[in-house]
């Protein structure tokens, strides 16, 4: 019998099961995941330029051998006796042998990959001329392609330092069969060929050139991987095959893969601005300058600066849709700054996106907001069978899939056109696993990020190295902004300018607003275009400031009993239950609703869709009348809302506009129907915003803030901003858009003169500004540093800080059926419904969950984490029981400056949400 190629006596995937083959072997694997890279550059024509215009190369075919060679090489590691281990059966089965005991598995097999081409392969690489003459000096840019494709697994390999190659691999076998794979793709990918990439570039180049590029082929190298392992496409295979009749099989089944998967861009239509809003009788002056305006053939950004209710959106799907035509793009990504903002978005989105394209593009959104988007989460890289073997110390490839693709946001990236948090794109340029697939899910898309001016320093910051990212791979990007501080926007174009390679261009300030703000590289400055307001958004608002609480209750009883609607927007989840309390034995649950962050996903989609029906554009003086919405600050953006009358605790002067926006929004009649002409003058009387504040003083004590609203000091902790922003309202009100530009730069420009009590504050508040800027630096990418893990921790997805401030921990609800255990929400699809009953809560209060005592019971949990993203590593599941008309779960509060952790209880119903009951008991660690 002939003994089979030794390159064939490695195993690449396997499964404990009997059910069909075993195992995959490693070389088929290996050209399953060089075969998706390979179709995935013919099929993407855009992004296969991108690579070739970067390594100045004109040959397609010799790119796609030259991705295809090292894509084969991602599991290098594989061939290591010590990865081989972990299966003894199938060691056995292909090698009539034993492991060598003295070589266990202790490094991860990218980190063995990327060893043995660095100590062993590089040599042999230079001996024998595979990417030409010069091989030696050609090796430091060959390295950043074999450290991308080994780095697979979301971050890059660990530095070569961690030990000899030796140490793991069997000599001479693993060297020889490692040798003779190679041989065998020189067949399928001739040095001939991928020498004339090196060649056309010298050595100093193809370094600088690969460097650059490493974070994006790191991406396509996980992609590949994920969707090669998909074993709906590529079927284990133990029978012996010559590499060339596989690799002509995996081409086949590749082209497969890609069409399922959802990530190739589809074939754009050039659409009027009539044809995709057909509900818009007449664009708005910024929609009208987004149809007419220059857009350039290359890379660029706009700002878009206008009042609430003005039309930003479809301005700028509009613009979008002009640089999809254009070829600058083919498709985008909207950014918003909370998941409520991203929900409400879908549904304005829905109509439209499939306007943009030709096929079927793979963002369903037709389903909306309350099946969260399923049909949308399957047609995006489709997740595939674990191989569910737990003799593996690492996770397999399509482990890591689906737990990533567990989070719809996270596929929404991979879409040709997507909604979802900011997060998601912050975590693209922060030291975060799989960064690097958010980057390639970002490559030619239009970055749509709307409320810029809600980002903090900290996010500003991370954002402007996400432009920097995003500009040097020829991305654009439009902002979106009711208004936007000078500082912020001369930073935010500073970092794409950086990206482009440009100098930085000259800051331009206007006093003007609305305005657009627009850039690209031909430009030395950038262009100001002063847009005129439209006219139903032009208007006066009164402001009445009060600081006493029982005249707001009363106000409110007032205007309900009017038959108005009404809506109380608190600073803290603890202020609106407080508020709730006040009002619930007046009003039943069908006239008053809670809306805060701390309700299960299920329960705030829900909500969402009652506070749209009931004070919507569509919504009936019978749906409006005599109901208030308590809410926190998930209700002041993006959420289309009119309410009669709002009043709002005291917050910073730009969530307040935004706050404003939601009073009055709809013209409407005395009654509360809306008037169908939308310029139709507004029968409500003239629009006033009452503000809960501190009483009023020239000379505010050092807690004029704290003292009035303890529980809102920590959210906003720039108390000299809030003194500020009072002081522009005593003027009783402000006129929209003439006021906004001075509210603005009144508020957060230089301060002035600050009244002697709040300086101390401001001057923290200052220090912690430039504190978590550093921050920022510390914890994003750098580009020019290429895909090197160097000393840099790479932290789990769930544990990156996209945003600062304090800590929150991931509450997964369930409940018991007997001893099996359920999530709190019903779903058909049982990963749906795990994510439907999560909500989020700050880790000093739930920090871990509280085991359970039954054995059985306890192991059903830990059955269950398995479903959850990160396997429930970053979750913390809590059991809920029936206690009286609510349910009742305990979970494990964090212990602060040594104290003991408390156990405590909490209380959860989906009027109320999730609330804590006063008592807690000490934890007592041995016990639990």
């Amino acid at each position: 019998m002939n003994r089979q190629p030794t390159h064939l006596e490695y195993w690449g995937k396997a499964k404990p099961d009997n059910d069909g083959p075993a195992f995959h072997r490693l070389a088929y694997h290996s050209l399953d995941v060089a075969a998706v890279g390979v179709a995935f550059l013919d099929r993407s024509p855009a992004i296969c330029a991108f690579f070739m215009n970067a390594l100045q190369i004109e040959s397609k075919s010799a790119l796609q051998s030259w991705f295809g060679f090292f894509l084969a090489l991602h599991d290098l590691g594989k061939f290591s006796e010590a990865f081989q281990s972990q299966r003894p059966d199938i060691f056995a089965e292909l090698r009539q042998r034993q492991p060598d005991p003295g070589k266990p598995y202790g490094l991860r097999h990218d980190t063995l990959g990327w060893m043995i081409w660095e100590q062993y392969l590089a040599d042999i690489a230079i001996e024998n001329q595979w990417f030409g003459e010069d091989g030696e000096s050609l090796m430091d840019g060959v390295a950043w392609w074999v450290r991308a494709c080994t780095g697979h697994h979301g971050q890059p390999p660990i530095s070569t330092s961690a030990g000899h190659w030796r140490q793991h691999f069997s000599t001479p076998h693993d060297a020889q069969a490692i040798k003779t794979f190679i041989d065998e793709l020189f067949v399928l990918f001739p040095p001939e060929v991928l020498r004339t990439v090196p060649e056309g570039m010298g050595a100093e180049r193809l370094d600088t050139v690969s460097r650059q590029l490493s974070w994006w082929i790191a991406g396509l190298a996980v992609m590949c991987d994920w969707i090669g392992s998909n074993t709906d496409f590529f079927p284990y295979c133990t029978e012996h095959y010559d590499l060339g009749k596989y690799w002509i099989d995996a081409q086949t089944l590749a082209d497969s893969a890609l069409t399922a998967a959802g990530v190739l861009p589809p074939p754009h239509t050039e659409q009027s601005f009539y044809e995709l809003f057909p509900d818009i009788p007449a664009p708005s002056p910024l929609q009208a300058w987004a149809i007419k305006a220059t857009i350039s053939p290359t890379s660029q950004i706009h700002l878009l600066e206008d009042v609430t209710g003005a039309g930003k959106t479809e301005a700028a799907v509009t613009l979008t849709q002009r640089m999809i035509a254009g070829g600058c793009a083919d498709g985008f990504f909207i950014a918003l700054p909370t998941m409520a903002t991203a929900n409400a978005m879908y549904e304005r989105i829905a109509e439209v996106y499939r306007k943009l394209f030709d096929g079927d593009p793979s963002l369903v959104l037709a389903h909306g907001q309350r099946n969260l988007v399923e049909a949308f989460a399957d047609s995006v890289l489709p997740a595939t069978h674990d191989e569910g073997d737990r003799s593996q110390l690492d996770d397999t490839a399509s482990a890591r899939c689906s737990a990533w693709l567990a989070d719809h946001n996270k596929r929404a990236l991979l879409a040709q056109a997507g909604v979802g948090t900011i997060d998601q794109i912050l975590l693209s340029v922060l030291y975060s696993k799989h960064q690097s697939l958010r980057l390639l899910g970002m490559l030619r898309k239009v970055l749509i990020i709307d409320e810029v001016h809600a980002c903090d320093d900290y996010m500003q910051r991370v954002l402007e190295t996400v432009l920097e990212f995003h500009a040097r791979a020829g991305g654009s990007v439009v902002l979106l902004s009711a208004t936007l501080p000078q500082h912020m926007k001369d930073a935010l174009f500073d970092a794409f300018a950086r990206g482009r390679g440009a100098p930085l261009p000259v800051a331009r300030s206007s006093l003007d607003f609305p305005l657009v703000t627009s850039w690209h590289e031909t430009l030395s400055e950038p262009s100001l275009q002063a847009i005129e307001a439209r006219k139903a958004v032009c208007r006066s608002v009164d402001v009445h400031y009060v600081s006493d609480e029982q005249t707001v209750i009363a106000s409110i009883r007032g205007a309900l009993a009017a038959g108005r609607c009404v809506c109380w927007m608190r600073n803290t989840v603890a202020d609106a239950l407080a508020a709730c309390a006040q009002f619930e034995h007046e009003l039943d649950a069908e006239h008053l609703i809670l809306f805060h962050a701390r309700f299960t996903l299920r329960d705030r989609l829900d909500t969402e869709q009652r506070i749209l029906k009931h004070f919507g554009k569509s919504s009936t003086p019978e749906e409006r009348a005599g109901r208030l919405v308590i809410a926190t600050q998930v209700a002041e953006q993006s959420l289309d809302a009119d309410w009669d009358f709002v009043v709002t605790d005291l917050a910073p002067i730009d969530r307040l506009i935004q706050r404003a926006g939601r009073l009055q929004r709809h013209p409407r009649d005395t009654s509360g129907q809306r008037h169908a002409d939308p310029a139709a003058p507004d029968e409500r009387g003239r629009p006033c915003l009452w503000v809960f504040g501190p009483e009023w003083t020239e000379t505010p004590a050092p807690k004029w803030f704290k003292t009035f609203l303890p529980k809102a000091a920590g959210v906003y902790p720039n108390h000299a901003q809030l003194w500020l922003t009072a002081k522009a309202l005593q003027s009783g009100g402000f006129t929209m858009p003439s006021d906004a530009r001075a509210l603005i730069e009144g508020v957060f420009s230089e301060y002035g003169e600050l009244p002697e009590g709040l300086q101390a504050n401001a001057g923290k508040a200052e220090g912690d500004s430039y504190a978590n800027i550093s921050i920022a630096m510390q914890n994003t990418l750098k580009p020019a540093a290429g895909y090197v893990r160097d000393a840099i921790d790479w932290w789990s997805e769930a544990s990156t800080p996209s945003r600062l401030g304090e800590a929150t921990m991931t509450v997964v609800l369930a409940r018991w059926e007997g001893d099996r255990l359920r999530p709190w929400v019903d779903h058909e699809t049982l990963r749906h419904a795990w994510t439907y009953s999560t909500v989020k809560v700050a880790e000093r209060q739930i920090a871990e969950r509280v085991p359970e005592s039954d054995p059985v019971r306890e192991q059903a949990v830990l059955d269950a984490m398995e479903c959850l993203p990160g396997k429930g590593n970053w979750s913390v599941v809590m059991v809920m029981s029936p206690a009286g008309t609510a349910w009742q779960g305990q979970a494990v509060a964090k212990g602060i400056d040594n104290k003991p952790a408390l156990i405590r209880t909490w209380i959860y119903d989906d009027r109320h949400g999730l609330r804590q009951q006063d008592t807690s008991t000490q934890l007592d660690m041995e016990s639990a």
